[in-house]
């Protein structure tokens, strides 16, 4: 009897070793396959939304988390089926945007600027920022907060009382509602169709409005939240004629030096402030082209220059990528001829690759490690 009483606890010893050994395989073979299904559908979490995990719950397996990928999901959910046949995995994957936003789906900046954040919190870091007007579909809220993909595909959390939100009529309204841009570089949207009357808001390059009614020296503008408002009519261009603006690089550049002399703020992409991808991004949107956010992923649009003669076989208009480092872009700038180039780095700049000029940069001369062309 002794020897008996000593086995069962040897034994349970042994079975708990083996379950712990299989539960441990499980799991690890589950994060192999959720990081090679991240990596083909949701590979930037820039741009896409992929956060998986595992759990082992009451004796079931259970896969938990959210992406904005159905085909992720699906195939995902595939893998697993057929990795573990005899297993029951419990799968609760939510799909973005969320069922329980009763269909607000749809979101526009009220404000001239809307700033967007890493996480649901005004203290978080600021990621980007996106412009009044500009379309912004919501995958979820929390917090007071939304977090939203901007029309360059960027993701962040932008704050709810920043934007006018509504379900997928009211995307249909906006989007094609007729359309003005203001083309200025900043200026004041006036109560009443006279400077003397009181401001309604400020207004930035790139801002959207709805067209109410257009006369010669006054037009009528639509907020996204519904107020109203009068812009000097040779301050605004359609939004049909503004979206199909000419690539054109002396209208590039004249645009970039528009730009001299404003602030750096990292994460920031307006007219207002910008670092230095978002100092580029909005140059070429005002011509009709929207780039991509960050540096790190300019760098890849366009098609590639030899860098072998550099700066000798650039052209106005190419973006200029740099870092100390040989395998990653930590800034880019606008090359706008005659060996000069325009970049945010503490403010909007413009700075020379020719040793004899005052505002040689040497850093960036030794630093460039890409050169990308946009313009044909």
């Amino acid at each position: 009897m002794k020897k008996i009483r000593f086995l069962f606890p040897l034994i349970l010893v042994i079975f708990s070793r083996f379950t712990f050994a299989d539960t441990t395989a499980v799991f690890t073979r589950i994060n192999q396959i959720s990081e090679s299904v991240k990596r083909q559908y949701c590979p930037d979490k820039r741009t896409s939304v992929w956060k998986v995990d595992s759990e082992l719950s009451n004796d079931r397996y259970r896969v938990i988390g959210e992406t904005d990928s159905r085909p992720a999901r699906d195939d995902f959910y595939r893998q697993l089926d057929a990795t573990f046949p005899n297993l029951v995995i419990d799968k609760d994957i939510k799909l973005l945007p969320d069922d329980v936003m009763d269909g607000i789906i749809f979101a526009v900046p009220k404000n001239s600027i809307a700033n967007l954040r890493r996480k649901p919190s005004v203290e978080q870091e600021l990621v980007s920022q996106s412009l009044r007007g500009l379309p912004m579909d919501i995958l979820k809220e929390e917090n007071g907060f939304y977090l939203v993909r901007a029309d360059d595909g960027y993701l962040g959390w932008v704050s709810d009382d920043r934007v006018q939100e509504g379900d997928e009529n009211f995307k249909k309204e906006w989007m094609n509602a007729p359309q003005v841009v203001f083309i200025d570089l900043e200026g004041v949207v006036f109560s009443r169709p006279t400077r003397k009357s009181l401001p309604v808001s400020d207004v930035v390059m790139g801002n959207r409005f709805k067209l109410i009614e257009k006369k010669r020296k006054w037009t009528k503008v639509g907020y996204p939240d519904g107020r109203v408002g009068y812009v000097r009519t040779k301050s605004l261009e359609s939004l049909e004629s503004y979206l199909n603006r000419p690539l054109d690089a002396g209208e590039i550049v004249k645009t970039a030096k528009l730009l001299i002399g404003r602030p750096y703020m990292w994460g920031a992409a307006s007219p207002k402030q910008m670092d230095c991808s978002g100092f580029t991004q909005t140059v070429f949107r005002q011509h009709g082209y929207v780039l991509q956010r960050d540096a790190s992923m300019q760098v890849f649009e366009g098609t590639a220059v030899d860098t072998s003669d550099f700066p000798k076989n650039l052209k106005p208009g190419d973006l200029l990528f740099f870092s100390p480092y040989p395998d990653r872009i930590t800034h880019v700038g606008l090359y706008i001829g005659d060996g000069q180039f325009i970049h945010s780095s503490g403010r909007v700049r413009l700075d020379s690759f020719n040793k004899n000029a005052p505002n040689y940069n040497n850093y960036r001369r030794h630093s460039i490690r890409a050169v990308r062309r946009i313009i044909k």
